[in-house]
Formats: C-alpha cells, sequence, structure tokens
C-alpha cells in the first residue's frame, strides 16, 4: 500500500497547479463564478482545513481552489487573487450569505455583482423556527420561501415585502428577519445586475456533493502537503472528464469536456493523466 501511494503521490506532484492551466490553456469565460468550499482532515490540526473553489457557471470548469489553515479573510483573499492572476475575468459571483467571502472577493474584483443563495437565505429563515410544533410561523415561512421562489420583477418583489411587513411587523422575530431581507435585498436580487446570473448555489452544491464522496474513502491526509497535492490532482480530473450529469438547459454539455469547453481558441490541451 506504501508503494502505491508514493506511485500516486510521485505522479500527483508532478501536474501542473489549476490556476496555472487556466492561465495557460483558458480563457472563453462568461465571468459567472459560484463559490463554496468543504473541509479535509490533516494530521497535526485539530480542526478540519477548509477547501475553497469556484465553478464556472457557462462551462462547468474549475478554474483555480485555495487550500487554508481557516475559512478566514486571508485564506480568500488568495483564493480570489489567484483568480486574479490566472487572469479569470470574474464579473459575477453566487455565494452562500458569508461577509468574508464578499469582502475579499471585491478586494480584488471590486466591479463584480455578488448574488447571495437564495435557496442557504431561506434555510436559514427556517433555521430561525421549529417548524415541527411552531405552526404559528409556518406560513411566515412559506411565504418567504415563495418570495425568493424565482427571479420576479421589482414591483412584484416589493409589493409581495410590504404584505410580509404589514402582517407580520408586530412579531420580533419575523420583523427581524423582514428587516435583514430589507438590508440584503441588493444582494439578493444581484440577477437584476448582470444578465443570466443564477440566483442559487445549486451547481456547486453538485460538486460539493461529488467531493465529499471522495472525501468519505479518505481518513485524512499526512500533511497540507499531501492534501493539496490530492486536491490539485482532483479538480484537474474534473476538469479534464466528461460531464454526464447536466440537466435542463446544461444538457448540451453532457459528453462534453469542462476545460476543452473553455480553452483558448486554437490551442490543444495536453493530456495530465
Amino acid at each position: 500500500m506504501g508503494t502505491v501511494f508514493r506511485r500516486v503521490n510521485e505522479v500527483l506532484s508532478k501536474l501542473p497547479h489549476c490556476a496555472d492551466i487556466t492561465r495557460n490553456f483558458a480563457s472563453k469565460y462568461t465571468g459567472i463564478l459560484l463559490v463554496d468550499g468543504k473541509y479535509v482532515k490533516v494530521k497535526g490540526y485539530d480542526r478540519k482545513l477548509p477547501v475553497v473553489y469556484g465553478v464556472d457557471y457557462q462551462s462547468h470548469d474549475i478554474p483555480s481552489y485555495r487550500l487554508g489553515v481557516n475559512e478566514g479573510y486571508l485564506t480568500l483573499l488568495k483564493f480570489f487573487s489567484s483568480l486574479k492572476l490566472a487572469n479569470y475575468p470574474l464579473q459575477a459571483m453566487v455565494c452562500d450569505d458569508n461577509q468574508v467571502i464578499r469582502d475579499a472577493c471585491l478586494n480584488i474584483f471590486p466591479r463584480a455583482v455578488v448574488q447571495l443563495c437564495q435557496n442557504h437565505y431561506k434555510q436559514n429563515v427556517r433555521n430561525c423556527f421549529d417548524l415541527k410544533t411552531d405552526f404559528l410561523h409556518l406560513e411566515f415561512v412559506h411565504l418567504i420561501e415563495d418570495l425568493l421562489s424565482r427571479k420576479r420583477s421589482l414591483e412584484d418583489h416589493n409589493q409581495r415585502a410590504r404584505y410580509l411587513f404589514d402582517k407580520w411587523k408586530y412579531d420580533p422575530i419575523c420583523l427581524a428577519i423582514l428587516t435583514d431581507l430589507a438590508k440584503s435585498s441588493d444582494l439578493l436580487l444581484g440577477w437584476r445586475n448582470f444578465k443570466g446570473l443564477p440566483i442559487t448555489t445549486n451547481l456547486i452544491e453538485c460538486f460539493n456533493s461529488h467531493l465529499q464522496g471522495r472525501l468519505k474513502t479518505i481518513k485524512g491526509f499526512e500533511s497540507m502537503s499531501h492534501a493539496d497535492t490530492w486536491l490539485n490532482g482532483y479538480f484537474l480530473r474534473r476538469r479534464t472528464k466528461k460531464l454526464t450529469d447536466c440537466e435542463g438547459k446544461f444538457k448540451p454539455l453532457n459528453g462534453k469536456i469542462p476545460l476543452q469547453i473553455s480553452k483558448k481558441p486554437g490551442i490543444d490541451i495536453p493530456i495530465f493523466f
């Protein structure tokens, strides 16, 4: 087993970094990036370490990632800096409600449009109540979910929000949620400022599920270096593997390779594996 590990690690360590591949071979991006992260167990660290990565919305390519000691500002700043150095043209980002992600993104890409994942926001609202027993607030939660169920005109959105406020303004918990909803409206409705911007992180959640399935077979990594080497190989494999499970408007991508979709015109992608 030790010999197999050494041989695999030797092959993986010779692979170019994801960001370098993007810089050298890819350019056909629309600049819509879904950003999220997963945690990996590394020997010597009490807590799992975060790996932050992004999926390009149109091509399903993964232009870069960053493994850090914690999911703090510095790790995220390095991630967005790596995108900048790789010449990724980030114009709009979809993420969960994490201020640090937004701050780091706008530090490197100050003109980027930010869209909060509406599914995450709805889940945060549900978590404010015990809906198994609190039937009083069930209607309120359903109305919030309906409000954020799809892209609506600004007039429709505001009318529904006004109805919620008028009916629930005397409930302190509901009022706090509605106040936050109003404060976050620019982020929840970021799609209005960038054509084609999705309102959820559903795409990268699918990638997360696949990554989590792989990580379950690994008890942990011997070092941060080993983790980084494996992750780089994993993401590169995802970039060079044919898509098979795309649905809806992305169904035509099935059978295509993300890196081939995003590659620069007139060049050939090397064989990495």
